[in-house]
Formats: C-alpha cells, sequence, structure tokens
C-alpha cells in the first residue's frame, strides 16, 4: 500500500506490512488519528495534533494495534482531541499521573542511580534512608508536606540532632532532583516545592558544633607509648590484623589523611624510591601525591613484612584491605588514659602542623582540602609531593618530639617550659611555686 492517507479499517490496518523505515498513516474519516509503523512492524496508534496557540503538533500515544481495536482507538482519540481543543497536552497529565505516584524509595533509588557517588556516600544515605525514613518508602513524594518534614526532624533531633540534619539534607536534595526531574511539556517541573525549605523558614535547622576533639600535646606521649605497645604484644602473639591496625593508626598521626582514603591505598601507588604516594579518586575527586617522609617510610617498610594482598594495610578477607579500627583505637586509648576517634588524629596532625608555622596554603594541600574557586591566588600555587616534603617533615618532627620519639634541644625544652607556665592560671602559679618551696 503506497498511499498513506486512507480511511482506516481493520482490515485495511492488518494488511499494513513494515517498507524497511518507520512510516506514518492518516485517517481520513478522523483527523488527527494516525498509524505508527515501526521499522519491525509494530503498529501503534497516536493522535497528531496542535495545541491551540503552540506552532508544533504533540504525538499522542493510545495504544497497539491489533490489542486496541480500531473502533476504541477512534473512541480513545476523540477524547485526547477534546482535551488538545481545551488547550490541555494530555502527555502532561500521564507526566503528572506518573509523577503524583512515584515514591520515595522510588525517588532515591532514581536519584542514587543518575548520581555518580563514591560508595562510602552512598552507604551514608542508604543508612539515613533506612534507618530514619523507613516507614516512608512506600509513601508518594507529593504527598510529603512540611508538617510532615517538621514533625520527621523533630522526631530524629530527640536522637541525634546532626543526623537530623544529614537526613533533612537527603530529603532536599530528593525533592530537588524531582522537581528537575519531572517536569510538563512546556519545562514547569511537577515539584516545584520543596517542604523542607520550612525548615529554614522556621529556622530548625540543628545548630551542630564542630567537633574539636584532638590530642593534646600532653597525652601525645601516652598515646603513641600504648600504640607502641599495642602493636609490641600483637606482634608477640602474631595477631597481624591488629599490627596492620596499629601502623595505620600511627599513619594517621604522622599524615593527617582520612580514613577511607588511607585504608583503600595499593601498594602499586606507592613509589618508595621516589618517596611519593599517590592517592587516587580522594573526597574532593582528584587524584594527589603526597611526600613520604622518613616516619611515613618505616611504617611503609614494615607494612611490605606483612604483605598479604595488592594494598598497603592488607588482610586476607574478601576486600584485601583493612576496614575498622574501632577495636584497636579503643584498646589504645584505654591503655593510654585519653578518648578519641580515628578523626580526631587528623585534627591532631592540623594542630601540630599550625604551631610548626605551616602556612595556610600548604596545609590545605597536606590535608586534601579543596580551595575555594574565589582565591584567585591559590589557583597559581601548584604544590608538587617534593615541595611539600619540607613541611610534611617539619610537622612529623614537632609530633615526634611531644611524643618522645626524639628528645628535644635544650633550648626547645626551655622555651616550652615557658610556654607552657605561660598558660597556667595565678592560681595554678601559686599552687606550683609553693610546691617547689616545700
Amino acid at each position: 500500500m503506497s498511499d498513506t492517507k486512507f480511511r482506516f479499517t481493520e482490515l485495511s490496518l492488518e494488511k499494513i506490512e513494515s517498507n524497511g523505515k518507520r512510516t506514518r498513516y492518516y485517517d481520513n474519516l478522523l483527523s488527527g488519528l494516525i498509524l505508527d509503523v515501526s521499522v519491525a512492524g509494530k503498529k501503534s496508534f497516536r493522535v497528531y495534533k496542535k495545541i491551540p496557540g503552540r506552532d508544533t503538533p504533540i504525538n499522542v500515544t493510545l495504544g497497539y494495534f491489533p490489542s486496541i481495536t480500531l473502533d476504541d482507538a477512534r473512541r480513545m482519540a476523540r477524547k485526547v482531541m477534546a482535551d488538545i481543543a481545551e488547550g490541555i497536552n494530555p502527555n502532561d497529565l500521564k507526566r503528572q499521573f506518573r509523577a503524583a505516584s512515584i515514591t520515595l524509595k522510588e525517588a532515591f533509588d532514581s536519584y542514587i542511580e543518575s548520581r555518580d557517588l563514591k560508595p562510602i556516600t552512598e552507604r551514608g544515605y542508604q543508612q539515613k534512608i533506612d534507618c530514619y525514613l523507613s516507614d516512608w518508602h512506600n509513601k508518594r513524594l507529593a504527598d510529603i508536606n512540611q508538617t510532615m518534614i517538621l514533625k520527621r526532624q523533630r522526631e530524629i533531633t530527640s536522637r541525634s540532632p546532626a543526623q537530623a540534619n544529614y537526613t533533612m539534607r537527603l530529603m532536599r536534595a530528593l525533592f530537588n532532583f524531582a522537581k528537575a526531574e519531572y517536569k510538563s511539556s512546556e519545562g514547569r517541573s511537577l515539584f516545584p516545592e520543596n517542604p523542607v525549605d520550612a525548615l529554614s523558614e522556621k529556622r530548625s535547622w540543628n545548630n551542630v558544633k564542630r567537633k574539636t576533639t584532638r590530642l593534646r600535646r600532653s597525652q601525645l606521649k601516652p598515646f603513641v607509648d600504648a600504640l607502641y605497645e599495642v602493636r609490641n604484644e600483637a606482634a608477640k602473639y602474631r595477631q597481624n590484623t591488629r599490627v596492620g591496625f596499629c601502623d595505620y593508626l600511627e599513619f594517621l598521626t604522622f599524615s593527617g589523611l582520612r580514613r577511607s582514603e588511607l585504608l583503600q591505598l595499593p601498594w602499586s601507588q606507592v613509589h618508595l624510591e621516589d618517596k611519593i604516594f599517590i592517592l587516587e579518586d580522594t573526597k574532593n575527586g582528584l587524584d594527589v601525591e603526597f611526600p613520604i617522609t622518613d616516619r611515613l617510610a618505616e611504617i611503609f617498610n614494615r607494612r611490605k613484612e606483612y604483605k598479604v594482598s595488592d594494598y598497603v594495610f592488607g588482610t586476607k578477607s574478601k576486600k584485601g584491605y583493612l576496614t575498622d579500627p574501632k577495636k584497636t583505637l579503643k584498646h589504645v586509648c584505654q591503655i593510654a588514659g585519653v578518648k578519641i576517634t580515628s578523626h580526631d588524629l587528623r585534627r591532631t596532625f592540623t594542630s601540630m602542623a599550625e604551631s610548626s608555622g605551616v602556612s595556610g596554603y600548604l596545609l590545605k594541600r597536606l590535608l586534601n582540602h579543596i580551595t575555594d574557586k574565589s582565591d584567585v591566588t591559590a589557583g597559581y600555587l601548584i604544590l608538587t609531593a617534593e615541595e611539600l616534603k619540607e613541611p610534611a617533615e617539619k610537622v612529623t618532627e614537632t609530633i615526634a618530639k611531644y611524643a618522645g620519639l626524639i628528645e628535644q634541644e635544650p633550648e626547645n625544652q626551655m622555651a616550652e617550659m615557658k610556654s607552657l607556665l605561660a598558660s597556667l592560671t595565678k592560681e595554678q602559679k601559686v599552687e606550683l611555686m609553693s610546691t617547689l618551696l616545700s
């Protein structure tokens, strides 16, 4: 059949076969009803008509022939054309129906799939959606309003203000994702309002103070002594996993690196002969070179003796690397009489770097922090591992002195004594003098 415009009949439609390209046929009886035939020969009824005030016709799919009869197709087409005559886009109605029916869990899954997230970030999001929003999984996203958000935020806050903020930030991201993802044919969002904005309007976000815990100068020696004691004891009884955790904790102390980035460091990214190691795909998405200081070189060489996988802090487990140092750290802290987390060691390194006189730009680079894009000067600073070697050695030497690993020179000891005396209150100074004279 060569003519594409004719009066549709069941028989004539059945006789149509694919001609090797997509072809459109028009019904002479009902203007606007068409039959699309794909290259594979699949036949679909559509309405092809302009909405008043628009230049371009729209396509509205009705169904497939012969699953839908010609009579049904004409009846459905008349209803669609009636909507079009009123300026209504039936495709928008379908979009609105789909958007209105999407659940929180479906929106979350689509969000995760559309984002290139690091595994640790994805696990964090999954934990929030499962722990604090499990009863909302099957709730329609469109039904979640400001009142519900405010109430749930208060409930989570009673357990953990920080987790409440984290969970609500995730909810805000999901609604922003829906706002951009689900739109009408004219580009208008089907989720124009974000109910999480109510937290800002009512100033309900929790004021969570940044943690400031770290090892004080006086705590460094007890901590490092305890760390060495635990490692020596573990080595004595061939507890290689605990030895690995102790090496890892010492590495954190003398490098200030992030926990997850260091645990997954493979030997292929360590170049002892060049005195550098590389962290790939870090938190800020960059591959970064770091200098191997003398202190870190000792740890790397020790790890080589315990090498059991492709990772520096390796293990014979399925992953191939150590995962959770909490038990070992807790044991070390009990012996040392301190209470810290592994991230506190990063703050300790930062504090020691500051007291060592390391400049802000060098310190940011050592910690692998992103520099603000508005900082034009930072954009011109290209700091290689070789240029970071001297400040890194300076910081590790400061830590080693306070940890009692190297002896302080007499004049340094005197300066330290003066600094300690200056920090005492008047009452403490009087008490010290009374003790010395008694």
